[in-house]
């Protein structure tokens, strides 16, 4: 298909998409434990008068959950896109690659050696996914300019295997800390809090805007590694950048709401089918699709077996796992 026509079958598709999000945003936000507190609840809400009950369930409590779920949403959407773009790997994520998982046992080890990590938990996280995405490109003979497709998503399984084993043999150290990072690693956002916004809010700003920025060395890596060298570009400086981003926001997002799987393979595929190959359009499409399914998970986190709840991270899984059973059987790309 033409540039022409992929411009003309995104504006609806965008439009589409805004709609989504729209209509996700405000049944996640019109769904809760209190079946009494809707949307009318949201007038008010930031005006000077002492609120009332459901306004401050909705100011407190959803309000903040659904921000949440949307900065994670762009997050692993933007993570997963570069991952994909800079291996030009159609299976690679956060979750395919071990990143996810690694993230994860960061943030066990912060939990158990509190000493050792201080208040910097993130940081642990971070490092977590930076150390997990170095060890599967490093199996994948990324370092050496040789990125064997196999190699990385068979590296991404172990390396994340191994973290995933290590997480639960955490679970026989200490049974309190044990049952709180069980809690954690299902991907829960139920007691999200306004002092998990602002950080969040800040990275996943600051990771798109770098993303954005990234868009054209993206676009040269598609076209391969050498003409993306006779194009100017030095295609290890954005394996490099790309990788590293995609670990802070992944580690970022997992510090906040444990590992979340599946959204960062799901989305950029999705997007590309609609609006096309171009990571100009891409990036932002992608951004507001990861949002978009991350509020309607929320929703439905909240709806499927109301008045209890389902971790999000379950609902992501759900949807995600056969999406990634399908990719496996179809991509091509795999020597």
């Amino acid at each position: 298909m033409t540039t022409g026509g992929w411009q003309h079958r995104g504006v609806p598709a965008g439009l589409l998409l805004i709609t989504l999000f729209a209509s996700g945003a405000a049944a996640s936000l019109a769904t809760g434990g209190r079946s009494d507190v809707g949307l009318s609840a949201l007038l008010g809400v930031f005006g000077a008068e002492p609120k009332s009950l459901a306004q401050s369930v909705m100011f407190d409590i959803r309000l903040p959950r659904t921000l949440v779920a949307v900065f994670i949403g762009i997050n692993l959407a933007m993570a997963g896109l570069i991952l994909q773009a800079v291996t030009r790997n159609p299976l690679a994520s956060p979750s395919i690659l071990g990143v996810n998982q690694g993230a994860a046992l960061g943030m066990v080890l912060a939990l158990f050696f509190p000493a050792m990590s201080g208040s910097a938990v993130g940081v642990f996280a971070v490092t977590g996914a930076l150390t997990a995405g170095a060890l599967t490109f490093a199996i994948a003979g990324g370092f050496q300019g040789e990125l064997n497709s196999l190699r990385l998503i068979l590296g991404g399984v172990a390396v994340g295997a191994f973290a995933c084993a290590l997480v639960r043999f955490s679970f026989t150290l200490d049974d309190d800390l044990s049952r709180q990072v069980v809690r954690w690693t299902s991907g829960n956002i139920a007691d999200m809090r306004w002092h998990d916004v602002g950080p969040l809010a800040g990275l996943s700003i600051t990771g798109l805007i770098a993303t954005v920025l990234l868009s054209h060395r993206l676009n040269l890596m598609a076209l391969g590694e050498a003409s993306a060298t006779g194009l100017g570009t030095d295609p290890r400086i954005t394996l490099l950048f790309g990788a590293v981003l995609a670990a802070i926001l992944t580690g970022a997002s997992v510090a906040v709401a444990g590992p979340v799987a599946f959204v960062g393979l799901v989305v950029p595929h999705m997007c590309r089918l609609v609006f096309g190959p171009d990571h100009r359009i891409l990036v932002p499409a992608a951004a507001l699709g990861g949002a978009t399914l991350m509020v309607l998970a929320d929703f439905a986190s909240k709806w499927v077996i109301a008045p209890f709840e389902t971790p999000v991270g379950v609902i992501a899984a759900l949807i995600g796992a056969p999406y990634f059973l399908y990719q496996t059987l179809v991509a091509k790309d795999l020597e």
